[in-house]
Formats: structure tokens, sequence, C-alpha cells
């Protein structure tokens, strides 16, 4: 297994750039982060060289849904766009939504007008579209669930099973589930039990305490029994700690560290 922090999240009292020398110092070798637009990527390639830290993920679309049969091609477009920039940061996987979000985590359309079975095809049409490219260009699109609860009403996959369901249904070793122990923890719970169910569907793991989001330590979720069932499962993949630190981000990437 190895650790990785959002850059999204963490150390955001400086700027994005100052965030992976910052990641550097306390002992982090991955990162992660949002949306590629609004950023340099050449800059932050460059910045990968130079602190020898790699992006291991980062979001894959934006603007468009998966849901949406209206929003297909552009939907193709965006990520064919993003395997791009993601080969370019020599970066191998890409989170994809059911839905567009805007830059709050806001669901931009639930299209409530398109029935749940109809949603559920259009997203296995559009992910076996974008198989190939994924395979030639070895970039692993992970398919992440999120609570509908407290941060995105109106987002339409929201649970563990139905992710697997569609990654089964699109049968490629390229596209994968991301299991964010925040999320589902508000939406199901049992988590040691589902990570060791669908262990093998499983490609990435976000992970924040309940409620609030903020680092281990903080909340109700017992993190070393979950890092010990994962090891006990043979995870070797990433951990990505997708929070929003209580106190600090130092104090944060400390608690990350010691688990």
């Amino acid at each position: 297994m190895h650790k990785a922090i959002c850059l999204e999240t963490i150390f955001t009292d400086v700027p994005f750039e100052e965030r992976f020398a910052l990641s550097k110092h306390y002992g982090f070798a991955y990162v992660e982060f949002w949306t590629w637009q609004d950023k340099d990527v050449d800059k932050i390639r460059e910045l990968c060289r130079v602190h020898n830290i790699q992006v291991v993920a980062f979001s894959g679309d934006q603007e468009f849904s998966l849901v949406d049969p209206k929003e297909r091609a552009d939907y193709i477009d965006f990520v064919e766009k993003s395997i791009s920039v993601a080969k370019s940061l020599n970066c191998h996987s890409l989170v994809l939504h059911s839905n567009a979000l805007d830059k709050n985590g806001v669901v931009v359309k639930p299209c409530d007008h398109i029935s749940p079975s109809e949603k559920v095809e259009n997203i296995i049409r559009i992910l076996k579209a974008l198989v190939p490219l994924a395979e030639q260009e070895d970039v692993v699109l992970l398919l992440e669930a999120l609570n509908t609860k407290v941060d995105h009403p109106g987002y339409f996959l929201s649970h563990t099973e139905d992710a697997v369901k569609i990654v089964q249904a699109v049968d490629s070793s390229h596209v994968k589930v991301l299991y964010d122990l925040y999320h589902m923890q508000i939406m199901e719970g049992d988590i040691i039990n589902t990570l060791t169910r669908f262990k093998d569907f499983i490609g990435h793991i976000h992970m924040a305490d309940v409620p609030g989001r903020h680092e281990p330590g903080t909340g109700e979720v017992n993190f070393k029994n979950v890092i010990h069932a994962l090891r006990a499962m043979g995870y070797k993949g990433i951990i990505g700690f997708e929070l929003f630190p209580l106190r600090s981000s130092v104090e944060a990437v400390r608690a990350i560290q010691q688990l």
C-alpha cells in the first residue's frame, strides 16, 4: 500500500504549486488533485520531476455526466483529453463520477427525468466506449460512489455494490471502483466487510474520518483496524487521504503517517 494526499484539501494555506515540496518534506511520494483544466500541467510535471513525486490520480471528468445520453459524446471526448493529460504526467488513474459536479461539489444536473436503469445503461455504454483507449494507454478509470446525505444530494451512484455491478458489466481490468471510505461510511457503513467482499474490483481507496471529513482520529472510524484489514487481504494499491484538516495540515499529515 502507498499513501497519497490530496493537494486540493491539504496545505491549502500556500499556493497549489508549493504543495508539492511540502508533501515531499512530510514524507509523501504520491499526490492527487481534482481538476486539471484550471492548472498548469507542464508546471506540475516539472514539480513532480524536481521533488520526485508522482501524481497517482485526478478527476477525468468535470462538465459532463455519465448518466445523461445527450452528453455521451462530450463526456467521452473530455475523458479522452484527460487520458492524454494523465499520460503526460505519468499518472495511471482517472476518477470518474456519475454526475457532473461544480467546484463546490454540488451536482450540476441530477437528471431526474432519466430512469435509474437508463442511467446505469448509459454509464456502462460510455465506459465500454472508453475501454479501448484506457487499455491502450494503460490508464485505469475509477468509478466513484459518493454520499447523498451530506455532501452531494442528487448524485446517482451512491453505494459500493452498485458501482461494482457496473464495473462487472464493463468487464475490463482498466475499469475499477474507487472506494471512498468517508462517503461509504455515511451511506452504508460495514467498511471492512465491504472492502473484503469487493476487493477484486477496487482499484483505489480514499479516506477521511466521519463526521466532518477530517484526519484520522477526529471521528468514528477505526483507521488502524481498516488498514490492518487491507494489509491482511493483500491490498497493494493507493490510499488517498482526501480530507480537510480539522486543526492544521501539519497535524493532519502526521496523523496519516502514524497509521
